[in-house]
Protein backbone atom coordinates (compact mmCIF):
# COMPACT_ATOMS: atom_id res chain seq x y z
CA UNK A 1 0.00 0.00 0.00
CA UNK A 2 2.80 2.52 1.09
CA UNK A 3 4.49 1.61 -2.06
CA UNK A 4 1.86 2.34 -4.58
CA UNK A 5 0.98 5.53 -2.33
CA UNK A 6 4.79 6.40 -2.93
CA UNK A 7 4.61 5.80 -6.51
CA UNK A 8 1.71 7.52 -7.19
CA UNK A 9 3.15 10.57 -5.55
CA UNK A 10 6.46 10.31 -7.37
CA UNK A 11 4.10 10.17 -10.73
CA UNK A 12 2.76 13.37 -9.48
CA UNK A 13 5.96 14.98 -9.33
CA UNK A 14 6.97 13.99 -12.61
CA UNK A 15 4.35 14.72 -14.22
CA UNK A 16 4.30 18.39 -12.88
CA UNK A 17 7.94 18.78 -13.62
CA UNK A 18 7.17 18.01 -16.85
CA UNK A 19 4.67 20.31 -17.04
CA UNK A 20 6.60 23.12 -15.46
CA UNK A 21 9.06 22.20 -18.23
CA UNK A 22 6.63 22.74 -20.85
CA UNK A 23 5.03 26.09 -19.87
CA UNK A 24 8.82 27.17 -18.99
CA UNK A 25 9.39 26.07 -23.15
CA UNK A 26 6.54 27.94 -24.74
CA UNK A 27 6.34 30.69 -22.28
CA UNK A 28 9.35 30.98 -19.92
CA UNK A 29 11.73 31.19 -22.29
CA UNK A 30 9.89 34.02 -24.62
CA UNK A 31 9.36 36.04 -21.31
CA UNK A 32 12.87 35.95 -19.97
CA UNK A 33 13.69 37.01 -23.05
CA UNK A 34 11.32 39.45 -23.31
CA UNK A 35 12.75 41.17 -19.87
CA UNK A 36 16.16 40.88 -21.26
CA UNK A 37 15.09 42.60 -24.75
CA UNK A 38 13.19 45.74 -22.25
CA UNK A 39 16.36 45.94 -20.04
CA UNK A 40 18.58 46.30 -22.72
CA UNK A 41 16.14 48.95 -24.69
CA UNK A 42 16.37 50.95 -21.29
CA UNK A 43 20.12 50.64 -21.06
CA UNK A 44 20.05 52.13 -24.45
CA UNK A 45 18.00 54.81 -24.33
CA UNK A 46 19.70 55.93 -20.95
CA UNK A 47 23.05 55.47 -22.53
CA UNK A 48 21.71 57.74 -25.27
CA UNK A 49 19.91 60.44 -23.07
CA UNK A 50 23.13 60.82 -21.06
CA UNK A 51 25.28 61.01 -24.51
CA UNK A 52 23.09 63.47 -25.39
CA UNK A 53 22.58 65.62 -22.18
CA UNK A 54 26.44 65.75 -22.06
CA UNK A 55 26.30 67.58 -25.71
CA UNK A 56 23.58 69.76 -25.03
CA UNK A 57 26.14 70.70 -22.32
CA UNK A 58 29.00 71.14 -23.86
CA UNK A 59 27.19 72.72 -26.95
CA UNK A 60 25.65 75.24 -24.15
CA UNK A 61 29.22 75.78 -22.89
CA UNK A 62 30.87 76.26 -26.62
CA UNK A 63 28.13 78.61 -27.26
CA UNK A 64 28.14 81.19 -24.32
CA UNK A 65 32.18 81.01 -24.88
CA UNK A 66 31.87 81.98 -28.21
CA UNK A 67 28.84 84.19 -27.50
CA UNK A 68 31.88 86.38 -24.90
CA UNK A 69 34.45 86.06 -27.59
CA UNK A 70 31.88 88.04 -30.22
CA UNK A 71 30.97 90.34 -27.43
CA UNK A 72 34.56 90.88 -26.82
CA UNK A 73 35.45 91.45 -30.29
CA UNK A 74 32.65 93.77 -31.10
CA UNK A 75 33.33 95.92 -28.25
CA UNK A 76 37.05 96.30 -29.25
CA UNK A 77 37.30 99.17 -31.73
CA UNK A 78 40.16 97.59 -33.69
CA UNK A 79 38.66 98.03 -36.49
CA UNK A 80 36.80 100.93 -38.25
CA UNK A 81 32.95 99.00 -38.52
CA UNK A 82 30.75 99.59 -41.46
CA UNK A 83 28.41 101.70 -42.14
CA UNK A 84 24.81 101.21 -43.20
CA UNK A 85 22.42 104.26 -44.92
CA UNK A 86 18.98 103.60 -46.05
CA UNK A 87 17.99 105.99 -48.86
CA UNK A 88 14.50 106.12 -50.30
CA UNK A 89 15.50 106.38 -54.15
CA UNK A 90 11.68 105.81 -55.98
CA UNK A 91 8.10 106.30 -55.41
CA UNK A 92 4.50 105.64 -56.82
CA UNK A 93 1.51 106.71 -55.90
CA UNK A 94 -1.48 104.73 -56.53
CA UNK A 95 -5.97 105.68 -56.83
CA UNK A 96 -6.28 103.21 -54.04
CA UNK A 97 -4.84 101.59 -50.83
CA UNK A 98 -2.58 99.03 -51.01
CA UNK A 99 -3.36 96.32 -48.95
CA UNK A 100 -0.61 93.91 -48.50
CA UNK A 101 3.22 94.08 -48.90
CA UNK A 102 4.61 94.19 -51.99
CA UNK A 103 6.03 90.51 -53.46
CA UNK A 104 8.99 90.62 -55.86
CA UNK A 105 11.03 88.34 -58.35
CA UNK A 106 14.02 89.14 -60.52
CA UNK A 107 11.71 91.97 -62.60
CA UNK A 108 8.68 92.87 -61.38
CA UNK A 109 6.65 93.61 -58.52
CA UNK A 110 3.48 92.64 -57.48
CA UNK A 111 0.84 94.62 -55.32
CA UNK A 112 -2.62 94.16 -54.69
CA UNK A 113 -5.60 97.08 -53.76
CA UNK A 114 -9.27 95.96 -52.82
CA UNK A 115 -10.10 94.31 -55.82
CA UNK A 116 -7.04 94.91 -58.01
CA UNK A 117 -4.02 93.41 -58.60
CA UNK A 118 -0.81 95.29 -60.15
CA UNK A 119 2.65 94.71 -61.79
CA UNK A 120 5.17 97.25 -61.88
CA UNK A 121 8.70 97.01 -62.90
CA UNK A 122 11.04 97.48 -59.85
CA UNK A 123 11.79 101.43 -60.81
CA UNK A 124 8.19 101.74 -60.10
CA UNK A 125 8.27 103.83 -62.61
CA UNK A 126 5.76 101.79 -65.34
CA UNK A 127 3.06 99.48 -64.23
CA UNK A 128 3.55 96.11 -66.54
CA UNK A 129 -0.58 95.06 -66.34
CA UNK A 130 -3.09 95.19 -63.99
CA UNK A 131 -6.20 93.21 -63.53
CA UNK A 132 -9.93 94.05 -62.00
CA UNK A 133 -11.25 91.00 -59.96
CA UNK A 134 -15.28 91.04 -59.07
CA UNK A 135 -14.02 89.81 -55.98
CA UNK A 136 -12.64 91.39 -53.03
CA UNK A 137 -8.32 90.36 -52.33
CA UNK A 138 -6.30 89.17 -49.64
CA UNK A 139 -3.21 87.85 -50.63
CA UNK A 140 -0.89 86.57 -53.46
CA UNK A 141 1.58 84.05 -53.32
CA UNK A 142 4.27 83.71 -56.04
CA UNK A 143 4.35 80.11 -57.70
CA UNK A 144 6.86 77.97 -59.86
CA UNK A 145 6.92 78.06 -63.27
CA UNK A 146 6.15 82.00 -63.76
CA UNK A 147 2.80 81.72 -62.27
CA UNK A 148 0.87 83.93 -58.91
CA UNK A 149 -1.67 83.10 -57.35
CA UNK A 150 -4.38 85.39 -56.24
CA UNK A 151 -6.22 84.34 -53.41
CA UNK A 152 -10.13 86.17 -52.80
CA UNK A 153 -12.23 87.03 -49.85
CA UNK A 154 -14.67 84.51 -51.55
CA UNK A 155 -12.18 81.63 -50.98
CA UNK A 156 -10.88 81.23 -54.29
CA UNK A 157 -7.22 80.39 -55.59
CA UNK A 158 -6.89 81.80 -59.14
CA UNK A 159 -3.45 81.02 -60.94
CA UNK A 160 -2.18 83.50 -63.18
CA UNK A 161 0.83 84.19 -65.55
CA UNK A 162 2.70 86.27 -64.24
CA UNK A 163 3.64 87.82 -67.67
CA UNK A 164 0.51 88.47 -69.14
CA UNK A 165 -2.25 88.00 -66.52
CA UNK A 166 -3.94 85.79 -68.19
CA UNK A 167 -6.00 82.88 -65.67
CA UNK A 168 -5.00 79.67 -65.77
CA UNK A 169 -6.95 77.62 -63.68
CA UNK A 170 -9.01 78.36 -60.42
CA UNK A 171 -10.08 76.54 -57.29
CA UNK A 172 -12.29 76.85 -54.29
CA UNK A 173 -10.59 76.85 -51.03
CA UNK A 174 -12.54 75.62 -47.99
CA UNK A 175 -10.99 78.19 -45.19
CA UNK A 176 -9.51 81.10 -45.99
CA UNK A 177 -5.51 81.32 -45.13
CA UNK A 178 -4.57 83.91 -42.03
CA UNK A 179 -2.34 86.63 -43.82
CA UNK A 180 0.09 88.58 -41.58
CA UNK A 181 3.36 90.76 -42.29
CA UNK A 182 6.15 90.08 -40.21
CA UNK A 183 7.21 92.71 -38.40
CA UNK A 184 10.53 91.84 -38.04
CA UNK A 185 13.30 89.71 -39.73
CA UNK A 186 17.21 88.90 -40.12
CA UNK A 187 18.88 89.87 -43.14
CA UNK A 188 22.00 87.47 -43.32
CA UNK A 189 25.51 87.09 -44.72
CA UNK A 190 24.31 84.92 -47.08
CA UNK A 191 21.90 87.23 -48.57
CA UNK A 192 24.15 90.14 -48.23
CA UNK A 193 27.38 89.84 -49.68
CA UNK A 194 28.50 93.29 -48.33
CA UNK A 195 27.91 92.97 -45.21
CA UNK A 196 29.96 92.59 -42.23
CA UNK A 197 27.59 90.63 -40.09
CA UNK A 198 24.20 89.92 -40.15
CA UNK A 199 21.71 92.58 -39.26
CA UNK A 200 17.89 92.70 -37.75
CA UNK A 201 15.42 94.72 -39.48
CA UNK A 202 12.28 96.01 -37.64
CA UNK A 203 9.32 98.57 -38.34
CA UNK A 204 7.01 100.05 -36.54
CA UNK A 205 4.67 103.03 -37.38
CA UNK A 206 6.43 104.88 -39.33
CA UNK A 207 10.14 103.43 -38.67
CA UNK A 208 12.46 101.16 -40.24
CA UNK A 209 15.34 100.11 -38.00
CA UNK A 210 18.57 98.10 -38.52
CA UNK A 211 19.95 96.71 -35.53
CA UNK A 212 23.14 94.18 -34.86
CA UNK A 213 22.21 90.80 -34.10
CA UNK A 214 25.11 90.18 -31.55
CA UNK A 215 24.51 92.76 -29.17
CA UNK A 216 21.06 94.73 -30.85
CA UNK A 217 23.39 98.17 -31.53
CA UNK A 218 20.75 100.17 -33.42
CA UNK A 219 22.59 100.93 -36.88
CA UNK A 220 20.18 102.95 -38.46
CA UNK A 221 17.10 104.57 -38.74
CA UNK A 222 14.69 105.53 -41.15
CA UNK A 223 11.86 107.77 -40.72
CA UNK A 224 9.37 107.83 -43.00
CA UNK A 225 6.27 110.53 -43.71
CA UNK A 226 3.79 108.23 -42.95
CA UNK A 227 2.33 105.29 -41.02
CA UNK A 228 4.65 102.35 -42.61
CA UNK A 229 1.28 99.54 -42.92
CA UNK A 230 3.57 96.85 -45.08
CA UNK A 231 7.10 95.86 -45.74
CA UNK A 232 8.43 93.21 -47.84
CA UNK A 233 11.25 90.93 -47.64
CA UNK A 234 14.94 91.87 -48.79
CA UNK A 235 15.14 92.74 -52.91
CA UNK A 236 18.84 90.60 -53.20
CA UNK A 237 19.06 92.02 -56.79
CA UNK A 238 18.19 95.40 -55.91
CA UNK A 239 19.89 96.06 -52.21
CA UNK A 240 16.84 97.36 -51.09
CA UNK A 241 13.07 97.11 -49.16
CA UNK A 242 9.76 97.81 -50.64
CA UNK A 243 7.59 99.29 -47.98
CA UNK A 244 4.15 101.02 -48.03
CA UNK A 245 2.64 104.12 -46.76
CA UNK A 246 -1.59 103.92 -47.46
CA UNK A 247 -1.56 104.08 -51.04
CA UNK A 248 2.08 104.78 -52.10
CA UNK A 249 5.05 102.36 -52.15
CA UNK A 250 8.58 103.37 -51.70
CA UNK A 251 11.64 101.63 -52.47
CA UNK A 252 14.17 102.00 -49.97
CA UNK A 253 18.16 101.38 -50.96
CA UNK A 254 20.62 100.14 -48.42
CA UNK A 255 23.85 101.26 -49.13
CA UNK A 256 26.74 99.57 -47.63
CA UNK A 257 30.25 102.13 -46.65
CA UNK A 258 33.34 100.29 -45.03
Amino acid sequence: MRSKTKKRIIAFIMALIILMTVVYVFYGKNWLAEQQYIQRQKNSEFLKNELMQKMLDIEKQSQEVLNEILNLSYDIDLFQKQQIELEKTDERIFQVNLEQKPYFDYKSIYLISSDQLFVLTKDLERIKWEKQFEEGLIDIELLDANRILVLTKQKKAICLNRDTGKELWVKQLKTLPIVKDNLIFQISLNKFKQLDRSIILMFSENEIELIENINGTSLVVYNAENKIDHLSDFDILEKCIYFIEGNKISKLIFNVKS
